[in-house]
C-alpha cells in the first residue's frame, strides 16, 4: 500500500495566545490543539504532554489529550507511542470513534496487522455509522487484503457523507493509481490539491506522485 495521508484536520475559529508564565495543564491542551491545526506536529505534541502531565484535565480531555498526542506522534512517525496513545485513549473512553479510527490506520498503515485494523475500524462503525474517516480507513484495509470492489465502495460512502476531506480524495487517488486507472487518480488527486490546507499544498507541489501527474504548480 503506497503512502498513507496522515490527516486529521481540526477547525479553530479563535486563536488563543498563550502566555508561558500562567499556563497550566488547560491552557497547554488548548494551545496544543491549535499548534496541531497548524501543522506543528511537534510542538504539539509535547504541549499535549504537558497538558497530561499537569493532571488538569478531566478525563474526557485527558482522552483527547492522548488521542491528538498520538495524532502528532503519528505524524513524526512515532508510530509506536502513537498507538499506545490512541488506546489508552479507548481505555479512558470506550465510545471515542475518532481513536478507535486512528487505531485502524496506525494498523493499517504502519503494523500491517489488518485483522485488528478491520475490528478497530468496524467497532468505530458501529459506534457511528455516519463516520467518514473510518469508511475511508476501512478501504485502505480491503485494499490491503486484495478486495477492490469493497474499497471503492467504502471510499465512495465515506465521499457521500463528508465530500470535503481532501486526505480521503488523495488516498483514494493512490488507491486508483495502483490499479491501474490513472484517469480516476489524475481527477482525485487534482480534487485533493484543491481542497487541502495551503501547507499541504505546498508539500505535494514537491511530491513525486503529484509531479508525474502533471498536478503541482
Amino acid at each position: 500500500m503506497q503512502g498513507f495521508p496522515k490527516n486529521i484536520c481540526l477547525a479553530l475559529l479563535l486563536f488563543v495566545p498563550w502566555a508561558p508564565s500562567a499556563a497550566n495543564g488547560l491552557e497547554d491542551f488548548k494551545f496544543a490543539k491549535v499548534l496541531l491545526s497548524e501543522g506543528e506536529w511537534a510542538a504539539a505534541m509535547n504541549f499535549f504532554g504537558l497538558a497530561i502531565d499537569d493532571g488538569a484535565l478531566d478525563s474526557g480531555q485527558l482522552a483527547v489529550a492522548h488521542h491528538l498526542r498520538g495524532v502528532s506522534r503519528g505524524k513524526l512517525n512515532k508510530h509506536r507511542l502513537a498507538l499506545r496513545d490512541h488506546k489508552k485513549a479507548v481505555g479512558l473512553d470506550p465510545d471515542y470513534v475518532s481513536a478507535w479510527s486512528s487505531i485502524c490506520y496506525q494498523h493499517t498503515a504502519v503494523t500491517k496487522q489488518l485483522e485488528d485494523a478491520m475490528a478497530a475500524c468496524n467497532h468505530a462503525l458501529r459506534l457511528d455509522p455516519k463516520h467518514a474517516p473510518s469508511y475511508a480507513l476501512r478501504a485502505e484495509v480491503w485494499h490491503g487484503q486484495g478486495q477492490p470492489d469493497q474499497a471503492e465502495q467504502d471510499f465512495a460512502h465515506s465521499l457521500q457523507l463528508a465530500p470535503t476531506i481532501w486526505g480521503v480524495y488523495f488516498n483514494r487517488g493512490l488507491f486508483y493509481h495502483d490499479t491501474k486507472r490513472p484517469g480516476k487518480a489524475k481527477q482525485d488527486f487534482i480534487k485533493a490539491h484543491n481542497l487541502a490546507p495551503a501547507w499541504e499544498q505546498r508539500k505535494m507541489a514537491t511530491a513525486p506522485i503529484f509531479q508525474g501527474y502533471g498536478i503541482a504548480p
